[in-house]
């Protein structure tokens, strides 16, 4: 094949047909400066005081997570990886089925959203029902990409309105009925507020219908487990355990379900024979090794206790910082709901102004809600994680009491 071949698609009137006006090449040394001098405007977490969430937030990784991760590498993960991988995938499945009260667990997919497709997919199979209902206290994002992949004659997504954060369950009530294969909802809400995850269940369950649960897999170490609670199916995000916040890379999503619907699951997963471990199902994408570590390593260093405490050092700081933030004058807190780790504020002031000012003074944070959330002007939503220090809710406090003047230079 020539070159030719490999562009004939391309329209003529769109080739580039003068020769590209590269920077002449560079020494290694020269180059890694120049690479360090570009960078250098980022602002990154280990700079900035970050208050900001919404699907990633700044947790603590341990030391040995990265050292686990970096001695297991990059390298790729399948159905018929050698038994070392699959043995890691074991233990994870092992993990998050145990988190979640639920017996059987789906190996690790790509991240959060393809994880609650799946599990969409997975209640779909399982009761032979065509509709879906969907809370719109969900991750909007998780919302725009169900709609998206599982648009079509065979499936129909509905949404229901949240009620101060939460599912309205006479809102939900009017909704489901005995065509509905699934439910799904979000514990802690998108917004941050805390389910009633058992009336929730009650609900659904008396329509014989299915509820599936996204879950902050952090929160799990303080609340009631999905299963203890009633639902059906669990998802999310791992980024929480031992995974740093990236831009469009490195998340894991996770799934498990009660042992009835384990025929229906439509992935793969790792079962324990006595000659070793094998994969059940079909594989849609490989995984990196050195991600599915973290998770693993994440919960086997910590262990029950330190999950527990990570959790509830989230909460209380949480609510130290709301506390703090509702004392400044032009914000008050939106919903009366009880939270985790993210709360949403209302703020006389426009929400980019107030994000852009906060991160004059190194403070990342909050996320603006307008753009994906129309009826939330000017709400702000907040996380607190267990790595924000009293020292770091002053900060806060102090930049939002200063917005009035405009001035962060005493920061």
């Amino acid at each position: 094949m020539s070159a030719e071949d490999t562009i004939h698609d391309i329209p003529p009137e769109l080739r580039c047909t003068a020769p590209l006006r590269l920077a002449p090449p560079m020494a290694e040394a020269e180059l890694s400066a120049r690479l360090l001098e570009l960078a250098a405007p980022n602002t990154h977490l280990d700079e900035a005081v970050c208050f900001l969430g919404g699907g990633a937030c700044d947790h603590y990784v341990p030391a040995v997570v990265d050292a686990v991760a970096a001695t297991v590498g990059p390298r790729l993960i399948a159905p018929d990886s050698p038994q070392s991988m699959l043995q890691l995938v074991y233990e994870l499945q092992t993990l998050y089925a145990g988190l979640t009260g639920l017996a059987v667990a789906a190996a690790p997919f790509a991240d959060g959203p393809t994880a609650l497709v799946e599990a969409v997919q997975l209640a779909v199979a399982a009761t032979g029902r065509p509709e879906v209902v969907v809370s719109r206290s969900v991750h909007p994002g998780y919302r725009a990409i169900l709609h998206t992949l599982l648009a079509g004659p065979a499936t129909t997504l509905r949404e229901v309105d949240h009620q101060g954060g939460v599912v309205s369950l006479d809102r939900l009530e009017r909704q489901v009925t005995d065509a509905t294969a699934c439910v799904v909802v979000e514990h802690p809400s998108f917004f941050g507020c805390l389910e009633d995850v058992a009336a929730l269940a009650a609900a659904v369950h008396r329509h014989g219908a299915r509820l599936v649960v996204k879950v902050d897999p952090l929160a799990l170490g303080l609340l009631a487990s999905p299963g203890e609670t009633g639902a059906d199916v669990a998802v999310c995000d791992a980024q929480p355990l031992g995974i740093r916040p990236t831009w469009g890379a490195g998340a894991l999503g996770l799934l498990a379900c009660r042992p009835e619907l384990a025929d229906a699951l439509p992935c793969w997963r790792v079962v324990r024979s006595e000659t070793g471990f094998a994969s059940v199902g079909e594989a849609r994408g490989r995984l990196r090794a050195d991600v599915v570590a973290r998770p693993v390593a994440y919960l086997a260093a910590v262990g029950a206790e330190g999950l527990a405490r990570a959790a509830a050092l989230c909460a209380t700081r949480a609510h130290a910082a709301l506390q703090r933030i509702g004392s400044v004058e032009g914000f008050s807190r939106r919903f009366r709901a009880p939270f985790f780790k993210e709360f949403v504020v209302e703020s006389a002031h426009d929400p980019d102004d107030v994000a852009e000012q906060l991160l004059d003074g190194n403070i990342l944070g909050p996320l603006s809600l307008e753009k994906l959330c129309p009826e939330m002007e000017h709400c702000l939503l907040f996380a607190v994680t267990e790595r924000r220090t009293k020292t770091d809710i002053d900060m806060l406090h102090h930049a939002l009491d200063l917005l009035d003047a405009g001035d962060m230079r005493e920061l």
